[in-house]
């Protein structure tokens, strides 16, 4: 019974992600290096990729040991962001993108359904890596491939301009809170 509270609280917690990303963004934390990275569309894919990398993982570990812990652990992240989020509403500014392919039009449209807010620190990073975390825990010989794929994930989030290099080093943070929290909560 405590997983599916913990399941309702994390479907709820996660969603007040969408009310925070509709205000207007008051801070943009460029830093010089920001403008020397491209945008790369086909890094849309991973960026994308991240929403299956949740789904899967609660799926994998439902039925493990370590559900509760991990859902704590990202309630907890999302909570710390929230109010992060809240207080200092901050985003990226996005290029236009002028290309027609279809890596391009598929940024063109997270760019339309996802506003500029809620940068820092960055959902992607602190979610990513708190599935990986898990993940590598449960699946000890895949670690490479499973930190592999947070990278491309987190990497993508500046390739697509979703994101600001101190954005991610807001994530890693954010993570290491979370998972000093909910794994010691539980």
């Amino acid at each position: 019974m405590t997983k599916y509270l913990l399941l309702l609280a994390f479907i709820v917690v996660k969603s007040l992600y969408l009310p925070l990303n509709r205000r207007k963004s008051r801070y943009y934390w460029k830093l010089k290096i920001d403008d020397r990275i491209p945008l790369v569309p086909i890094f849309i894919i991973p960026y994308i990729g991240y929403f299956l990398l949740i789904i899967w993982t609660v799926i994998v570990l439902w039925k493990t040991q370590y559900i509760d812990r991990f859902l704590i652990s990202y309630i907890v992240s999302y909570i710390l962001a929230g109010i992060f989020w809240y207080v200092l509403p901050n985003g990226v500014s996005r290029p236009k993108i002028t290309k027609e392919d279809v890596f391009s039009r598929l940024t063109n449209l997270i760019y339309k359904y996802d506003d500029d807010t809620n940068g820092f620190p960055s959902a992607h990073v602190f979610s990513t890596m708190i599935c990986s975390y898990f993940l590598s825990i449960v699946f000890p010989g895949n670690e490479v491939l499973i930190w592999g794929t947070a990278l491309l994930i987190i990497a993508s989030t500046v390739l697509v301009k979703q994101h600001y290099i101190i954005d991610i080093f807001g994530g890693v943070l954010v993570f290491a809170l979370s998972i000093a929290i909910g794994v010691n909560l539980w």
